[in-house]
């Protein structure tokens, strides 16, 4: 046990301070969420770009693998 006194606390200012707290978490879970949106959109918009970039090299390679053929009299 502790010696020290117990100090009497304002049931308002226990309000306040409570409420202060509640805003103040309200607030950054909504800019933690936003920030993940914008995380998740970025990782779509890359994901999307690595498909086109997949299927180009792909298309690429099978033009190559034409005119490979081509040029061997296939």
């Amino acid at each position: 046990m502790t010696d020290q006194q117990k100090k009497q606390v304002s049931p308002m200012a226990l309000a306040v301070e409570l409420t202060a707290l509640v805003d103040f978490y309200r607030n950054r879970t909504l800019m933690l969420a936003d920030a993940l949106e914008r995380g998740q959109q970025e990782i779509d918009r890359l994901t999307k770009i690595n498909g086109q970039l997949q299927d180009a090299a792909a298309q690429d390679a099978a033009a190559k693998a034409d005119k490979k053929g081509a040029q061997n009299g296939g």
